[in-house]
């Protein structure tokens, strides 16, 4: 065995240090880690009665404490276009039922005026809207609010899309209603 004195010896150190320059990471990293805890169940009690759904309630015996309804004061009334919109009051028909049918068809486009320019900032808008439309020989060729009673401001924002959109999407079939100007008549309301 050979044996090489100072030599043999500086390798052991050597290698002890190596071992604990090795070991001593190992060892923080076991104590940095969190040690496993019990789980703990949650401790709210849970409610074991028996509850009987046979029995009814006479729900007539139970007493609120809403206020009372309040009176409806909106009332829908029948509008005429102004006279500058064509003519006397007198000379402006209510519309013939081609033309009513026409309007109702494309009622969508209302709905969409009403909904996006007037609910959208004014939920409770309610109003009524009498429309002048101009027939010619080939159809529509205007349609305009002649009149108009709003609940609110927002109801201006629906006549502008009305007056906008009104002649564009209502549709006559050529001659299906004799040329001239007609009042339609539109209610909206939340409900």
């Amino acid at each position: 065995m050979m044996n090489n004195g100072p030599r043999s010896l500086s390798t052991q150190r050597l290698r002890g240090r190596f071992a604990t320059a090795m070991i001593l990471p190992m060892v923080v990293a076991l104590a940095a880690c969190p040690k496993d805890k019990p789980v703990q169940r949650d401790t709210m009690p849970v409610d074991t009665t028996h509850l009987d759904t046979t029995k009814t309630t006479d729900l007539s015996t139970i007493q609120s404490n809403l206020p009372a309804a309040e009176p409806d004061t909106f009332k829908p009334r029948k509008l005429t276009p102004p006279p500058g919109s064509g003519g006397s009051q007198l000379s402006v028909p209510a519309a013939p039922g081609e033309l009513t049918e026409a309007v109702q068809r494309e009622q969508s486009m209302t709905k969409f005026c009403y909904t996006e320019f007037g609910q959208k900032s004014d939920p409770t808008l309610r109003g009524n809207v009498a429309m002048v439309v101009t027939v010619g020989a080939g159809g529509i060729t205007n349609a305009t609010v002649g009149d108009a009673r709003w609940s609110g401001a927002a109801g201006k924002a629906v006549n502008s899309c009305l007056n906008q959109k009104a002649k564009l999407a209502w549709k006559l079939a050529p001659g299906a209603v004799k040329p001239g100007k007609y009042v339609v008549q539109l209610s909206f309301s939340g409900a």
